[in-house]
Parts: structure tokens; C-alpha cells; sequence
């Protein structure tokens, strides 16, 4: 049996039939090699961290390939004839970083961590193809890769400093850029000496031919067949199969090759989509095939740069033949350009159409082989274009995509000479052509407004009769939206093929596609007399992020007698359980044991006092779908996600589970009211004794994931007096005190152990509790250790997310704008328990930076059958910003004035009280805006948006400056921190109880130190945190555990400051630090000290407010509602910050979560069953790169320290979400610009989040208006 060889770091790896058919490249890399830099949690290929780079000869091309690819998805037994580097062939701390990973690390472009090395995996691909690359082509190479931390800003500014026209990297300096495979002076990592293989495992087959006649004889001696070339639709399309038999393309010789005559271009279906864009390119030097350039860029629309590097166009189409609903980009850009497909049916070569192969039921599933395609040579007289408009801007599925060709009697002629081709896709599984549309046009000038007009009749009447209205698909926008779209589609097709009046130019462009290079400013104070407090540093820990040294809790060492767990998840929302079926289950080979709630010996209950009661494993009933029933426990995770699949459970009174705040007003579902109402003077005589009143709702249905890259991950090792815990918490205590509940022993025989998390959010502050209680209680009864790994699926079926708002509202205000009195009444979901809402401190909140005398306040807690809503950064309180914003842009709409005038005019002053009676001694927000309005250029801008506007009809800018006042409260926390001195050389070790998650809190605990003594920073240490050092801790959160654990940390460097002070007094002439703590230890002085910071320390609930502002600018399409942010401007008073690097990083990461909020995301469910059905990156759209402003500028403001506040500090964790508003309302000016236009104005209801299909919607574009004049 022939070896599968590659090689992986210049190591070269052997392999046959050890592993699974399924085990893929990640798998390998992490489990069997150890290097766990490389990171695995999407499964889809969506969100960049498991990104390797690759090396492998070309058979098409006849070079050696460099390309990025997702190791996830990659197979194993893909592997023969790779070389491959992972983050650690790069550098590391002890023997030098590459200069990626250090430019990464010296811009604060890694917070986390967790996703560092795919970028920078990423970024060493980029320059191993181009070694000078422009600041564009960086950008585009981003297109896979998710950061939720850093809001992208820092790695985008690292990452250009590579461009050529800024520091590009020496040729000598990137690593590896020769193969490091060498043995013998033979380069083995990538040979072009390919031979064909069989590897039988579990009954199945994999071949791998070098030529057409193996695979054929492999395909026809196989039934259920898998042809595989990256493996990328698995990252889709999870559940496929089964099969018997897998056949990998990519070596097959005739499916690679590349022939070109003066007529026609085929290409192999073995091509990658990144090499038909070259392809395209180089062909497209012939005149008669010039078409090809623009879609090869149109190419790029494709998935990501990782996808396309390793996915073939053959396979695109192929799962479009499967599937009827998969949006195939290939298919729309081919049929445009004419081309037929040559296929081999185990029977007969057959040539067809893209019609003829979608509709031929000969082509059975898999058992069909696409063999090549052609494409016929186009005149000069053709035009071509294809159009995609997705949720997202860059890696998404289109909503719709659309292609034409136009042939005309001349290059000059607007006449058609025959039938056009116009095709869409994403409309109904089986609509493609419009034929009746298609049929009209033949032979017509479609530069004759009446024709025009006729046509988009025709089209809005084919459309309407396709099936389109009868489609209810929960994650598709509505039929009215995509009926719209179409027709605007092929509007700006007629437009661009016409000779168009000016204002409508611009309708031609697509959004996206003409966004310009990302620039940035960030400006802060740096006091070197305070060094190094204030002192802008990377994180201590940033250069083992991003050489990918760090060590996260799954990719610690697994223990011996290792087992893994996975839960047992509910398939309903709303319905009793009659009984779990395990006995199949247990039999399967690998499965050790399933445990349900039957068997937990404490409570069943997740969640310690004064905590809602949360069952571990629900036992009678389910209260919402992915509710965890039980754990299998088996000898892999794989093979104990698959058990516990299979567990039958069976349901008895099934009802419709409630899902909505409608459905709980319908059911009267409800929870217990959270805190009392709000009565502040008398609100209902206020306003009507008002001279304007306005009543309005407002559904906020952004439920947002909190999306951190590292997944919910803990192992339990049971201990000699109990068990240790590795776990990804926010909360130490928390976990401690469940799992000594659910286990019914004491909680000191737990210990909990956390040194840094991938990410957090709020979201890992109490949902770790899950399978931390699992995993234990497996543990306690196996006595072995348990290790549970929720991936991102796992992780969205079992976690609530942001709760959703719907809101109502009645408002009084004078002729100037001035408040005299609101009513609300606000209802939030926090699901089937309480747990997770933080209505109850709202009040704290809400007004924002504004003045009311009168208000009243009803809360409602809607009780649904979902999960408890999760801490989700700044939970709750984002939300209430945005209602109150809501407010005053409709009291500015009845009025007619510019919102800022009536934010102006109700600010608190110095001296006011909040709604909730919290001082405001400080406060200067007028001052702040004031400034703001000026480094913005406000007024100016608004003049210049007033005239583009009223010059271009399609396309409409707004802007929008918004306030906020944050407060924040020390009185929660109780943080202690431990710092011990080593007495023969000096250094310092120092253990805290924040948690480490991204926000740089060790970091700024080391500068504190390193201050108070005086010494390099360099020489501190920080330690994990622990339950035996840092006993009965808050959670992390809240945003001011940095600045508290930096008090606590401070506290007890002064205890030892008194400790050391009369040694210093005995020591004479100069000293070092090392020989004042000799001398100490000689004098048995206790080097080590503890301080705790206690809650209640400070006179009033809220101790200090952050005052802020933003003003955004964005650009809409009316036509498709794609949107833009054109450009950014915060000024966020943060005191005397004491990173400036992390905490703008802070502050840019916490907007861009907030965009998200605004514009992108929220969780969808089933209505029947419940289960959230946007569970992973296919559906579920985070913000990424091209989604930052393009122009995003950051100030702190300056010689300001904060009175109340550690070492004159402020938080950046979670206000700077607030400032996202601004971009919420700068496109609803730019809406309102449309309107206007339309004759429409005043205010209007725009519910969140504001995705494209509400956008358009909101412009109420009407097809009949359509005009060429």
C-alpha cells in the first residue's frame, strides 16, 4: 500500500489507513502533530482560524502553487504531494518572530489571540504569491477571516505596512519562500511525480487517479459516490451522503488541462476557482475573449480567497445540481459567456447547456462526472456583466444573483440583434431564465424609454408568477424584497448599456465594488512622566498570540485516559419528554457511558443563587430546541458528537413553541416584572399638556451572538481530594459553586483554573456553567477526565443570544424640541429563564446624556421557548440607547429640524440628576459634541451629502452625529490580586482575578506594577487565575474589571512598597531592585501581598459617566439597499488612559461589534421546532473587514483624567458600542433623503437590525417609477 506523504514544517508525515476518510487536515495538524497554533471552530470554512498556508505542484500550470486553505475542511487523504507551513514554521519568541507576526503583535492587532495566527497564515500566502502587493490587494485577502475582538482596524494597518508603497517586506526576510522540503536537494514536499492510491477504511473506499481511464474504472466499479476536489461544500451541505466511495479529482491530469484556440477555452473541472480567474485574465488578452476579464473579477464574489484556492468550479455546480436552493455564482457567470458543459455519465460524453444540465433528470446524484466546459469565443458587439447582492458584503451567499448578454447589431447600435440572455438565481429553486422577458426584447432598442418600461412589466409580472410569494423560508427576505431587487438588477443593466443622464450614473455602481483603500486615525495622550503608565504598548502577550504559542484550553495536552463528552440536544422547543433511548447508543464501538439527569447525585441545576433555577439535563420537559438532555461520553469527540446524535428521543404534547414578543403577548407568557416601574414627576399629564405629541414603536430583533472564535471548551480531571478544572468562564466562582451544587460536594474541593479565553463578550459569564456541570458529573462517576468542546454550531444551537426589544412609546415636547414627559413600555425576551436579562438596571441607563423631567417605565420579560439570553457585550443596555435615540429622531422628524439641534437642546448640564438619581457632576457632553461637530467638518459634510443627493436618484448619503453618557459602577466588583517578589533575582509574579479575554488586562496589571516599584516591565509575570489564589471573584465584565484589578493589583504593591520602605532607608549608595529584595529576604521580610478590592467602596451606586460621540456617514443603493460607511469620527473621553493602544483597540473593536448589531446580525429559528437555523457562518453574518468604516477616525479626549477612576482611567470595553447608533441613523438619513425625493416625508418605523432588505423596503422604491430619462 503506497504511503500518503507530505509534509508539514519541513517535516515530512507518512500516512495509510490510520485515520477516519472524514479526519481532515486541522484534525492532523492540532491532534496528531501537536501544533495547536492553528485554531479549529466554524467546521465551514467561514471564519479564517484554522487557515495553513500550502505549496503543491500545478499540474494545469506546470508550477509549484502557493495558496492559503482552510485546514478544517481540507481532507487528510487530500494531503499526498503538499508541503504545508502552519503559524509555527514561521517563528516563534525563543528563536525569532517572522516580521508578521510581529508588526501584527506591535500594532495591537491581536487581542485575543484567537484568531492571529489565520491572519497572519493569511497574510504569509498574500506575500509568498506577491511580495509587494498593494494596499488593496491586502484588504481583498481578508475576505475569510473573522475577528470580533479588534474590529479588524489594527490588522488591517498592520498588514498594509507590507504594501509597496509603505515597508514592504525584504525578499530575504520571508521565510520559507523557498521550499523548506528539501532532502537531498530534491524539493519531496512538491513533486510533480504523482501516483494513484486506494486507502480502505470502514468498509469505505478513497481513490485517489492520476489519470481519466483509473477513474473511470474507479467510478464505474463504485456505486454511491463522492467526487471530491477541496472539500468546501462540506463546510455548507453538512449531512451528505452516505457514501461508500470517495474519488478525489485534483490530481487527474485531463481534469486540469487547459486548452485554448483562436475560438474557444475549455477548462478541466479539476481547475480551482483562483486558477480559472487567472485563467480568465490571461485569455482575456484576446480580443475575442475580453469579456473573460470582467469575470474574473466578478470571481472574487465567490465565497473567500481560501475557498476559491482549493474549490473547483465544477464542484459549485454540482452542488447546485444537488441542491436546488444553493445560489451558484459559477452558474450565472458561465451561461452569460455562453458555455457548455462536457459530462461523462458512466455511460456516454454528453456536451450541454447550464439549462440543459440543471433540468436533466439523466444526471443522477454523484453518479455523473463533469469532465470540462467550454466557452465559446464572444464579438465584440456582446456585452456580458453579472451582478451579486448578498447580506453581507464580502464571503456571503447571494439574495440574488443576476447575469445578462446582449448582442447588438454594432458597437454603436442600442438594438438588439437577437434574443438576450438575462438569468437569475436565488429567486425559486427552478426559475433561471426569464424567458418571457427574454423573448420581449429580442430585436428591440433597449435604449426606447417605452420598451423599457414594457419590459420591467413583463419581468415584475414573470417574477410574480414564479412561485416566489409562496416561498416561506424564514431565512430568505421577503418576495416583495427580491421581486424588487430583480427588477432593479436589470434596471442598472439597461442603464449601463445606455448613454445615461448624470444623475444616473451613479446607479450604475455597485457598492461594494467601488469601496476605495481603508484609511484610519487614532489620537491619545502619552505622558512620558508616567511611564509606563500611559505608555502605548502591545499586549505582554501578543507576540505568543501571534506566532500562535498561546496556549488555549482545547489546546492543552490531552490527559491520560482522556475521555470527551457531547451533549444530548433537544430537536423541539415546547414539549414533554416520554422517554430517551441510549441502549443502541451504548453499544456503539468507542462509546463509554451516557448520563442523564436521572443520574446527577446534587442538584439539577446550573446556575447558584440568588440565580433562576436552570437545569443541567432537562428531565420532564424541553423548554426550547438544543435544550441538553444528557451527555454521552465515548473515546473521541467525534465519535461521541455522533452518538449523541443518534440518541432517540421521544416527544409527547408537541406544541408550537412561542418564539416571539408577539407570541408572549398573544399566550400571555410572561416572567416575573424584573424591578418596578419607573415613575419619575407625572409623564401622562406632562405630555398632554404638551404643544406636540407623538406616539411610535420599535422592534429591535438584532439578537446577537456573541461569536467569540474559541468555542465553549472544558475538561474535568478528577483529582485526589476532588477536580480540576480547565475551562473558557468569565466567572471562576461561578463555575465552582455549579459544579459543587450539581455534584453535592463541597465547593473547596473544586478548583478552577483559567489563564486566557478566546474571546468572551459576556458570553462565556455563565453559559460555561453548561459544560462545566456536563463534564463533571461524567467525570465523578467514570473517574476519568471528561473534556466537552462546544463548537460554533453547538455553541449557537445550545447559547442564548442578545435578548430582542419590542417597544412602544408616547412622548410630549415643545415647539424647540425640549422633552417635557415620555412613556414607555419596553418588553425584551430573555428567553425560557430570567437568568440572562439585565432589565433590572436599566434605569441606570437609559436617558443617555439626555434631560426628561417626566417619565414612566413598564418593563415586561417576555418568556419564550428559547435559550436563556446570554450576556452579550453591554447586555440590555445597548438596547435602551437605541430606543432613546429613536426618540429624539422622531420628535426631530415632527419637528423638521436637525436631530442634532434636538439632542443639543436637552443635554444634562453640570449639577443634573439622572432618571435614576445619579449625579452628574462632570459631565461636558455639549462641550465634547461641540468639538466634534468641528473636527468632523459636520455642517460642512451635511451641505455636501444635501447636493450629492439631489444630484444622483438611486444613490443617497446621510449622516448622523450621535451622544452617549455611560455610567459605570466600581460598587459590583470584588477582585483580588496576589503579587509575590522572587527574592535572588527580583522579578515579580503576579495572579489577579479578572480573566484574561482579549482586553489586554494583563498587560495593564504589569504596567501598574512596573509603576508602583519602578522596575522593567519585563520582568513581571502574569499568573492564570484560580479559585485557590483568587477565591469568591466577580465575573469578568461590566467593563471595569481592568481598572479594578489594577486597584487590587496597586493595593498590594503598596503593602509591600511599606514592607520594603525601611530596607531602603538601611541600604546606601546605588542600588539595584534585585539587591533591595535580597536584602529584604535577608531580613525574612515577607516578599508576597494580597489586596482585595471590596464592593460598596464608593459613595454613590454609579461611580463615574464616560461622555462620547460619533459621527458616521454612510452611502445606500435604493435600488438593492446595500449600504456603506463611508466614514467614522469618535471622541470618547477615556480619562488619562493607561494603554492607549489597547484601549482605542478596545474601543474600535466594541463599534464594530455594535455595526454588526445595527446592520448585519441576528439569530433566526424555525417557528416550528424553535431551532436556531442560522447557526454558523453560511448564514449567520458578522461584521468583517470591508464592513469597516472607510474612513474611521479615533480621538481620546485629552488633559482630562477621570477624579473617580484608577490612576485617572475610564473603560473602553462595552460603551463604545453605543456610538454604533451612528451608523443606525445615518442611514436612516440617507433613507430619508430617498423618501423625501418620493414626497415623503416625517418620520418612519425602521426595526433593527437595518439589513439591505429593509433598507430598500424603507425607500420604497417602486418598479413602475423606473426610467431612462
Amino acid at each position: 500500500m503506497k504511503n500518503i506523504t507530505f509534509y508539514v514544517n519541513g517535516a515530512v508525515q507518512k500516512i495509510n489507513d490510520e485515520y477516519p476518510l472524514y479526519t481532515s487536515l486541522g484534525h492532523y495538524i492540532r491532534n496528531v502533530l501537536k501544533l495547536t497554533g492553528t485554531k479549529v471552530y466554524c467546521h465551514e470554512g467561514g471564519c479564517g482560524c484554522c487557515v495553513v498556508h500550502a505549496s503543491v505542484f500545478d499540474q494545469s500550470s506546470g508550477e509549484t502553487k502557493e495558496f492559503s486553505v482552510n485546514s478544517c475542511l481540507f481532507p487528510l487523504y487530500s494531503c499526498d504531494g503538499y508541503s504545508f507551513t502552519t503559524v509555527e514554521g514561521l517563528g516563534n519568541k525563543n528563536f525569532g518572530l517572522h516580521p508578521l507576526q510581529k508588526r501584527l503583535a506591535d500594532a495591537n492587532g491581536s487581542q485575543c489571540g484567537f484568531c492571529s495566527p489565520g491572519f497572519v497564515m493569511t497574510m504569509y500566502s498574500k506575500l509568498k504569491n506577491n511580495t509587494k502587493p498593494s494596499k488593496e490587494e491586502i484588504e481583498n485577502s481578508f475576505d475569510g477571516n473573522i475577528c470580533r475582538c479588534t474590529g479588524y482596524r489594527a490588522i488591517l494597518d498592520a498588514m498594509k505596512s507590507f504594501a509597496h508603497d509603505e515597508n514592504p517586506i525584504d525578499i530575504e526576510d520571508l521565510k520559507n519562500l523557498k521550499c523548506l522540503n528539501k532532502e537531498q536537494n530534491k524539493c519531496n514536499g512538491c513533486t510533480d511525480e504523482l501516483e494513484s492510491f486506494h486507502i480502505k477504511k470502514d468498509g469505505k473506499n478513497w481513490y485517489s487517479p492520476v489519470c481519466v481511464d483509473q477513474l473511470k474504472q474507479f467510478f464505474a466499479s463504485n456505486s454511491r459516490v463522492r467526487f471530491m476536489n477541496g472539500n468546501t461544500s462540506i463546510g455548507v451541505y453538512k449531512r451528505q451522503g452516505p457514501f461508500d466511495c470517495f474519488i478525489d479529482l485534483k490530481n487527474v491530469k485531463e481534469l486540469n488541462q487547459v486548452n485554448v484556440t483562436n475560438d474557444s477555452l475549455t477548462v478541466g473541472s479539476a481547475i480551482t476557482l483562483t486558477r480559472l480567474q487567472q485563467i480568465f485574465k490571461e485569455t482575456s488578452n484576446n480580443e475575442k475573449f475580453s469579456h473573460l476579464s470582467k469575470m474574473a473579477d466578478c470571481l472574487n464574489k465567490i465565497g473567500n480567497v481560501h475557498i476559491r484556492n482549493v474549490a473547483s468550479w465544477a464542484g459549485n455546480l454540482a452542488i447546485k445540481k444537488e441542491h436546488k436552493d444553493f445560489p451558484s455564482d459559477v452558474l450565472i457567470i458561465f451561461e452569460i459567456c455562453a458555455a457548455r458543459l462536457n459530462i461523462y455519465n458512466k455511460k456516454t460524453h454528453i456536451q450541454l447547456s447550464l439549462s440543459e444540465f440543471l433540468d436533466s433528470n439523466e444526471l443522477e446524484s454523484n453518479q455523473y462526472l463533469i469532465e470540462s466546459v467550454l466557452f465559446p469565443s464572444l464579438d465584440q458587439n456582446t456585452k456580458i456583466n453579472y451582478a451579486k447582492v448578498s447580506p453581507r458584503s464580502t464571503n456571503s451567499h447571494a439574495y440574488i444573483n443576476f447575469g445578462y448578454r446582449f448582442s447588438f447589431e454594432s458597437s454603436e447600435s442600442t438594438v438588439l440583434k437577437s434574443k438576450p440572455v438575462l438569468v437569475f438565481n436565488g429567486l425559486t429553486e427552478h426559475f433561471f431564465h426569464a424567458s418571457e422577458i427574454e423573448k420581449f426584447l429580442g430585436e428591440k432598442d433597449i435604449s426606447n424609454n417605452e420598451i423599457f418600461k414594457k419590459s420591467v412589466e413583463i419581468l415584475t409580472k414573470e417574477l410574480d408568477s414564479s412561485g416566489i410569494n409562496e416561498i416561506n423560508d424564514p431565512l430568505s427576505p421577503s418576495s416583495d424584497y427580491k421581486i424588487n431587487l430583480a427588477v432593479s438588477l436589470f434596471y442598472k443593466s439597461i442603464l449601463e448599456l445606455n448613454k445615461v443622464d448624470k444623475k444616473f450614473e451613479k446607479t450604475i455602481d455597485n457598492i461594494v465594488d467601488i469601496r476605495t483603500v481603508s484609511r484610519s486615525e487614532q489620537s491619545f495622550e502619552s505622558k512620558a512622566s508616567l511611564h509606563p503608565i500611559t505608555k502605548p504598548m502591545a499586549k505582554i502577550n501578543a507576540y505568543s498570540q501571534t506566532s500562535g504559542e498561546t496556549k488555549y484550553v482545547d489546546d492543552l495536552s490531552l490527559l491520560s485516559s482522556q475521555t470527551h463528552g457531547a451533549l444530548i440536544l433537544s430537536t423541539l422547543a415546547n414539549a414533554k419528554i416520554e422517554s430517551i433511548q441510549t441502549d443502541k447508543v451504548l453499544n456503539l464501538p468507542g462509546v463509554i457511558a451516557v448520563y442523564l439527569a436521572k443520574d446527577i447525585p446534587g442538584e439539577n441545576n446550573l446556575m447558584p443563587k440568588p440565580f433562576n433555577v436552570e437545569p443541567v439535563f432537562a428531565d420532564r420537559e424541553v423548554s426550547y430546541c438544543g435544550q441538553p438532555l444528557g451527555i454521552v461520553i465515548a473515546e473521541s469527540h467525534e465519535i461521541a458528537k455522533k452518538a449523541a446524535r443518534m440518541v432517540q428521543v421521544n416527544y409527547a404534547d408537541i406544541k408550537k413553541p412561542i418564539l416571539t414578543i408577539e407570541d408572549a403577548i398573544e399566550e400571555n407568557s410572561f416572567h416575573p416584572k424584573p424591578i418596578h416601574d419607573l415613575m419619575i414627576g407625572d409623564a401622562q399629564s406632562a405630555i398632554e399638556k404638551s404643544k406636540n405629541k407623538i406616539s411610535g414603536e420599535l422592534s429591535i430583533n438584532s439578537s446577537q451572538f456573541n461569536f467569540y472564535l474559541e468555542g465553549i471548551i472544558c475538561n474535568v480531571e478528577p483529582t485526589e481530594d476532588g477536580y480540576k478544572i480547565e475551562v473558557t468562564t468569565q466567572w471562576i466562582d461561578s463555575v465552582q459553586r455549579s459544579v459543587a451544587m450539581v455534584l453535592g460536594i463541597p465547593a473547596s474541593t473544586i478548583d478552577v483554573q483559567v489563564k486566557q479565553i478566546g474571546g468572551g463578550f459576556g458570553g462565556k459569564t455563565t453559559r460555561a456553567n453548561i459544560v462545566a456541570t456536563a463534564a463533571a458529573l461524567g467525570a465523578h462517576f467514570l473517574r476519568r477526565p471528561v473534556k466537552i468542546h462546544l463548537d460554533l454550531n453547538d455553541c449557537m444551537d445550545i447559547i442564548g443570544k442578545r435578548p430582542i426589544w419590542y417597544v412602544k412609546y408616547s412622548v410630549g415636547f415643545e415647539d424647540d424640541g425640549k422633552l417635557n414627559g415620555i412613556d414607555y413600555d419596553w418588553y425584551s425576551t430573555p428567553g425560557f429563564s430570567p437568568n440572562g436579562s439585565l432589565a433590572f438596571c436599566l434605569y441606570n441607563f437609559f436617558d443617555s446624556a439626555y434631560s426628561c423631567p417626566n417619565y414612566s417605565v413598564r418593563q415586561h420579560l417576555a418568556k419564550t421557548n428559547k435559550a436563556a439570553s446570554t450576556e452579550v457585550r453591554s447586555p440590555d443596555v445597548f438596547t435602551c440607547y437605541t430606543v432613546t435615540e429613536n426618540v429624539i429622531q422622531h420628535v426631530a422628524n415632527h419637528l423638521g429640524k436637525d436631530p442634532i439641534e434636538i439632542r443639543e437642546r436637552n443635554f444634562f448640564k453640570k449639577g443634573d440628576k439622572t432618571a435614576s438619581g445619579h449625579s452628574l457632576p462632570y459631565i461636558e457632553i455639549d462641550k465634547l459634541v461641540t468639538e466634534l461637530k468641528q473636527t468632523s467638518d459636520y455642517y460642512k459634510r451635511k451641505e455636501e451629502i444635501e447636493q450629492f443627493n439631489s444630484q444622483n436618484r438611486h444613490k443617497k448619503k446621510g449622516i448622523a452625529l450621535i451622544p452617549m453618557r455611560y455610567p459605570l459602577t466600581y460598587n459590583l466588583g470584588y477582585y483580588n490580586a496576589l503579587v509575590a517578589i522572587r527574592h535572588h533575582d527580583g522579578s515579580v509574579l503576579v495572579s489577579h482575578g479578572g480573566i484574561e479575554m482579549g482586553q489586554g488586562i494583563h498587560t495593564k496589571v504589569a504596567q501598574c506594577v512596573a509603576f508602583e516599584f519602578g522596575i522593567p516591565i519585563e520582568i513581571i509575570s502574569v499568573k492564570s487565575t484560580n479559585n485557590l489564589v483568587n477565591p469568591n471573584v466577580l465575573w469578568s465584565g461590566g467593563s471595569v474589571t481592568s481598572e479594578l484589578c489594577c486597584k487590587s493589583v496597586m493595593g498590594a504593591c503598596s503593602i509591600l512598597k511599606e514592607r520594603l520602605e525601611p530596607i531602603r532607608k538601611q541600604m546606601s549608595g546605588d542600588y539595584t531592585w534585585a539587591q533591595l529584595i535580597e536584602k529584604a529576604f535577608s531580613l525574612n521580610t515577607d516578599l508576597s501581598a494580597m489586596y482585595l478590592q471590596r464592593a460598596g467602596e464608593f459613595e454613590d451606586i454609579m461611580t463615574y459617566d464616560i461622555d462620547a460621540a460619533a459621527c458616521t456617514e454612510a452611502l445606500i443603493d435604493t435600488l438593492t439597499g446595500e449600504t456603506q460607511i463611508l466614514r467614522t469620527d469618535i471622541l470618547y473621553d477615556c480619562g488619562q488612559t493607561m494603554n492607549g493602544l489597547i484601549d482605542v483597540g478596545q474601543a474600535e473593536g466594541g463599534f464594530m461589534m455594535g455595526l454588526g448589531y445595527m446592520m448585519l446580525e441576528t439569530a433566526i429559528f424555525d417557528p416550528q421546532t424553535g431551532k436556531c437555523i442560522n447557526n454558523g457562518t453560511w448564514e449567520y453574518k458578522p461584521p468583517m473587514a470591508k464592513d469597516v468604516p472607510v474612513d474611521f477616525r479615533i480621538k481620546f479626549v485629552e488633559n482630562k483624567p477621570n477624579p473617580l477612576g484608577v490612576l485617572g482611567s475610564k473603560a473602553t470595553g462595552e460603551p463604545p458600542l453605543i456610538l454604533s447608533n451612528s451608523v443606525l441613523f445615518a442611514i436612516r438619513a440617507a433613507i430619508e433623503a430617498s423618501r423625501k425625493e418620493k414626497g415623503l416625508q416625517g418620520h418612519f418605523k425602521l426595526d433593527l437590525p437595518a439589513t439591505i432588505d429593509k433598507v430598500q423596503q424603507a425607500c420604497l422604491v417602486d418598479v413602475k417609477d423606473f426610467s431612462l430619462n
